[in-house]
């Protein structure tokens, strides 16, 4: 059976500053007209900064901050969205050093996961850094507060899933770094 459905039309319902709402009207496979609404937005990246220190157990470089969609503090890997005109591994690039001071060696892409296709458009692009330097430098937006620490791996293993670890694309995120890192092994 064709799963597929035929879009009729496409309107712009709302903007915002970060993301729109559209209005479709599509015919589903056995041509019933329905009314649906999704979220058009730029796409994201997100960075699973590895720190690695010769005789310690391997880091993580995370950041915390306030989330208004659940109007809670979070703790998480760095990202961001990607600026018009750049590329996935640019803005993870350019995230990783405006919201943690470290500049990576060696940036490799993880996946590109789509946050909720129920209702989304857009991509995450996920990256894992490696080789990393701090520069000690961080340029942070005008609206950004972002507080920067370095956790071990075990213990974000430990605490992702549970507050303040619950922001499901760090757990899609910390899966893909596991995942790389059994193919290495």
């Amino acid at each position: 059976m064709d799963l597929s459905w035929k879009p009729v039309s496409t309107a712009k319902a709302f903007s915002t500053r970060v993301f729109e709402v559209h209005e479709i009207e599509s015919l589903s496979p056995d041509n019933q007209k329905g009314t649906y609404y999704t979220l058009h937005a730029s796409d994201w990246v997100i960075v699973v900064p590895s720190l690695s220190i010769k005789g310690t157990e391997a880091s993580f470089i995370m950041v915390e901050q306030w989330r208004h969609g659940t109007s809670a503090r979070s703790i998480e890997f760095p990202g961001g969205v990607i600026d018009p005109g750049e590329t996935p591994e640019q803005a993870a690039h350019r995230e990783l050093a405006e919201e943690t001071g470290y500049i990576a060696r060696s940036m490799t892409h993880l996946a590109s996961i789509s946050p909720n296709p129920a209702i989304m458009d857009n991509y995450c692009h996920i990256f894992l850094a490696e080789d990393l330097q701090d520069t000690k430098e961080r340029d942070l937006d005008e609206d950004e507060y972002v507080a920067c620490t370095v956790m071990t791996e075990s213990e974000v293993l430990k605490k992702m899933g549970k507050n303040p670890f619950n922001h499901g694309l760090m757990l899609a995120a910390l899966f893909l770094y596991t995942q790389k890192k059994a193919e290495k092994e």
